[in-house]
């Protein structure tokens, strides 16, 4: 009998941990955000004008667009634990604190070595076009001078760009599970039967 629970438990924890799975996935030049099924590449690893990014950039071989602030929002609140809205993404000062800026610099900065003005570390290659790089409607600026993010509605200038591309992660769905959980089942009963 201790048996069977035993393995009972197991295929509980083992659906369990398969469904719950979702979350952010740092792969070095990319960052995987498996809720929304999309993969964010490095800020500062490609540079250019708003119109390049609009219209999709190569890189990898793979294809990338500008993100939406609804993107970042749900990734910026899955990565950090904060409640972030669309309107946090879109503040003029959103002041996130130390913890979350220090998470959003390791997973999302590419260009780790730069530092701003005054020795700040910055989202993206600060000697290119200083905080600010492309996301859908305009540009963003991450650092941890006062641990905020800020957005401004200019698209001008070459610069870096917050970029997604659909994931090439796969990550099980909790129907799948339930459905390995249900024949996991039906088999210890029968072992139990006999």
């Amino acid at each position: 009998m201790r048996l069977c629970r035993t393995a009972l438990a197991v295929l509980v924890a083992l659906a369990l941990s398969s469904a719950a799975s979702a979350g952010i996935i740092d792969y070095g030049t990319y960052t995987t955000d498996t809720k929304l099924g999309l993969d964010y590449l490095d800020v500062g690893l490609v540079h250019g004008d708003y119109s390049s990014f609009v219209a999709g950039v190569t890189f990898d071989g793979r294809t990338w667009v500008l993100a939406t602030p609804g993107q970042l929002a749900s990734t910026w609140s899955d990565a950090t634990g904060l409640a972030l809205s669309v309107a946090d993404i879109l503040s003029g000062d959103n002041n996130m604190g130390f913890a979350a800026t220090a998470i959003l610099l390791g997973l999302f900065d590419g260009v780790t070595t730069d530092r701003g003005a005054a020795g700040e570390r910055v989202v993206g290659d600060y000697d290119l076009a200083g905080y600010y790089n492309f996301i859908a409607g305009g540009s963003l600026a991450v650092h941890d001078v006062f641990d905020d993010s800020h957005y401004q509605a200019d698209t001008s200038g070459r610069h870096g760009a917050w970029l997604v591309s659909s994931s090439t992660a796969s990550v099980p769905d909790a129907g799948s599970s339930l459905f390995l959980l249900g024949i996991g089942l039906v088999a210890l009963r029968s072992w139990r039967k006999q």
